[in-house]
């Protein structure tokens, strides 16, 4: 990959943002600097592991003993405000479970739980919270790693479409939302609809890139292939996408087979649907982009390939006349796999909204 790629994709933010940000800026804690959520999951064998993430650090917890796993952020962090002010577009995670007593259990949807202490951090018993249960499942012990995000209408000043209210909260559900959305204290990824209780039992989880992505910076999504090489690719951004910025928005592929072809396919919604042992990610109608080559290794078989496709260079060609300012893009990579079933590999997704 390009160094400028690397870098960027890497940047964090090391300090909470007092003040919205800039349109297209999402920040990604991947573990490598510290845990800048204070992420936990609260199991008595908890660690940051230097190996097995999405890539390299994850948030491990073995032997965890619960009715549902729970990935958490609270107290003073990127992750956790006033989420009008701050202009909060999405948040997103990575994550992989190892091991679970019950296989089944993986049949259940995960969801965002967004809580406000009602500044009363010790006290539960006053606690408001407003939940979305996504469209996709907790993590099965399948050994890939899911990505999850969840669109954050932090502007709205009533209950959005697809979010529900803590079912012990007395007033109406706008006050609710609005109440949280401007004083974030918690954020939960929780395995499970929060209102059910389940029966306890043993999980292995990992966590990795929680995301906190801001006036439609990008988030990723779905679940991507394991290909013949046994890697699982990756999907992310460089920059960001502007209808008007002579600064590129790369969208990156990485753990490609190498000396492959392959192309970015995009759309302006998101589905989840299973396709040739990958999932499409993307709703139709799509357009596609240029064939492009992995690069990578001139011999042998290896992961070494990448892709990057300059996505404002398409933006401002004209090409499609869907692309202006405020669209939502979602966009998904495939790739040639000769030794695989399906003779091709689709990766995981990535979303966004086009900054002017």
């Amino acid at each position: 990959m390009k160094p400028h790629l690397a870098l960027a994709l890497a940047a964090l933010a090391l300090t909470r943002p007092a003040h919205a940000q800039q349109c297209g800026t999402t920040h990604r804690d991947d573990f490598t600097l510290q845990n800048l959520g204070n992420w936990h999951w609260g199991g008595p064998f908890e660690a940051i592991d230097p190996s097995g993430g999405f890539p390299g650090e994850q948030l491990v917890s073995i032997d965890l003993d619960t009715f549902a796993p729970m990935l958490e952020s609270n107290g003073s962090s990127i992750f956790t405000g006033d989420y009008r002010a701050l202009d909060v577009s999405a948040l997103g995670v990575d994550l992989q479970t190892f091991d679970l007593d019950f296989p089944s259990s993986c049949q259940r949807p995960l969801s965002l739980v967004l809580e406000n202490d009602n500044g009363t951090p010790f006290n539960p018993l006053d606690d408001v919270y407003v939940y979305s249960v996504t469209p996709l499942d907790v993590p099965c012990a399948d050994g890939l790693w899911h990505s999850y995000s969840v669109a954050i209408p932090a502007q709205s000043s009533s209950l959005p479409s697809g979010w529900a209210v803590d079912p012990n909260f007395s007033g109406a559900p706008a006050a609710a939302w609005n109440q949280v959305i401007t004083g974030v204290s918690r954020v939960r990824w929780f395995f499970g609809d929060p209102t059910y209780f389940f029966i306890f039992q043993m999980w292995d989880v990992g966590a990795d890139n929680p995301s906190i992505s801001f006036r439609g910076g990008a988030s990723t999504l779905c679940l991507s292939q394991r290909n013949s090489a046994g890697c699982q690719t990756r999907i992310g951004a460089a920059g960001t996408a502007s209808a008007s910025s002579a600064q590129a928005f790369d969208v990156v592929l990485e753990d490609v087979l190498n000396q492959k072809s392959g192309f970015l396919f995009y759309g302006l919604g998101a589905q989840f649907v299973p396709y040739q042992g990958g999932t499409l990610c993307v709703a139709p109608p799509t357009r596609r982009t240029s064939v492009q080559s992995s690069g990578g290794a001139s011999t042998g078989t290896n992961c070494s390939g990448a892709f990057a496709f300059d996505f404002n260079a398409r933006i401002q060609s004209g090409l499609d006349p869907a692309l202006v300012a405020g669209a939502a893009v979602v966009g998904q990579y495939w790739s040639r796999d000769p030794q695989s079933v399906a003779k091709g590999n689709f990766s995981n997704a990535l979303g966004f909204v086009i900054c002017p």
